[in-house]
């Protein structure tokens, strides 16, 4: 009598691909969860999913599943997830790796092999990647949110004094209340999901072509209260016709995610 099947998470950000690519997995015997990867809990996801195997393709927002390799291995309770990444841009990818090595690379002609070779040699002591803000530590914010000397940042919604508290403010910035034609980023303090929801599209309209937004959000683990996360974040970038590129902790209470116009020509 046949085993039960291994179980694979699979994460893909396009849904016509994710489609295909789970197609080949099930083809090859195994089950697959393909849903895409927007849930708020993430270690209770994985806990009740419980997958034999975390395959993501890398071929697209490679930083996305980056970053949800490296949470995965931060957590004790789901770090043994034995994790298969596949295709990517061979720079790309040497970056995945340098973090996170006893995974399993492959291309998608090997997937079916590799995953049963991540599951049959899963490390019993995973590699344990530096946090994700740990390599900013010590740096200014300032820096950290890429000011740069002359620059004109737009500054929307701003909580009172924040702008007089930034250190390591390069000489010649200067702040706009409004998103003007000269402002050379944008970062917004954004405090409910109806705010988030009504006012980014309008926002992003009026973006210069080649202008960043940070959106800075509620912190879950600040004095601060909101109604929406993170993921409700990224979700409204997306559907606003932006993509996020990086993440940075802006004090005790703020967090920020800095999005970019899609580029011409991806979906």
């Amino acid at each position: 009598m046949a085993g039960k099947p291994l179980l694979v998470r699979l994460v893909c950000w396009k849904p016509e691909v994710a489609a295909a690519r789970a197609a080949q997995l099930e083809s090859a015997g195994f089950a697959v969860h393909a849903a895409p990867m927007t849930v708020t809990k993430f270690v209770s996801h994985f806990k009740s999913v419980n997958p034999d195997a975390l395959v993501i393709d890398l071929d697209r927002q490679p930083s996305h599943g980056h970053m949800i390799a490296k949470s995965l291995r931060l957590h004790p309770s789901i770090c043994r997830i034995p994790i298969v990444f596949v295709g990517g841009a061979p720079d790309k990818v040497a970056k995945v790796r340098a973090e996170l090595p006893d995974a399993v690379y492959t291309e998608w002609s090997g997937v079916a092999a590799a995953v049963r070779r991540a599951v049959r040699e899963a490390p019993d002591e995973p590699v344990k990647p530096e946090p994700h803000m740990k390599k900013y530590e010590g740096t200014p914010l300032a820096q950290k949110l890429g000011l740069k000397a002359g620059l004109t940042v737009a500054l929307l919604g701003e909580p009172e004094g924040f702008s007089e508290a930034l250190d390591g403010l390069p000489e010649g910035v200067q702040f706009v209340p409004r998103l003007t034609r000269t402002a050379g980023l944008a970062l917004w303090f954004v405090r409910s999901a109806r705010e988030l929801r009504e006012e980014l599209p309008y926002l992003e309209a009026r973006l210069p072509e080649g202008v960043s937004l940070w959106l800075v959000y509620p912190k879950s683990s600040g004095h601060l209260r909101a109604d929406f996360n993170q993921n409700d974040v990224r979700a409204a970038g997306l559907a606003s016709g932006l993509v996020d590129y990086k993440i940075c902790a802006v004090d005790g209470d703020w967090t920020g995610m800095k999005f970019a116009r899609k580029k011409a020509g991806r979906a």
